[in-house]
């Protein structure tokens, strides 16, 4: 296994990992974040979906920081 197919097959686990995280907060999630999110349309929800895949971590550490705080 080349160095470059570990890279990839790792890219690939971050993104397989990162969807279905962001597929949960965006059904979910960014209501603990944000409470103005109540009642949005799935439209509006859908436009969170591309940048919550690619920042999964950044958003799982954001959350779990909230509830430990429960701000």
């Amino acid at each position: 296994m080349t160095l470059a197919t570990i890279f990839v097959s790792l890219f690939y686990l971050y993104l397989s990992i990162g969807l279905l995280f962001g597929l949960w907060f965006v059904i979910r999630g960014a209501d603990m974040l944000d409470h103005n999110m109540h009642g949005s349309s799935w439209r509006t929800r859908l436009l969170l979906l591309p940048a919550s895949t690619g920042l999964w971590i950044v958003l799982l550490i954001k959350l779990l920081k909230t509830n430990k705080h429960g701000s």
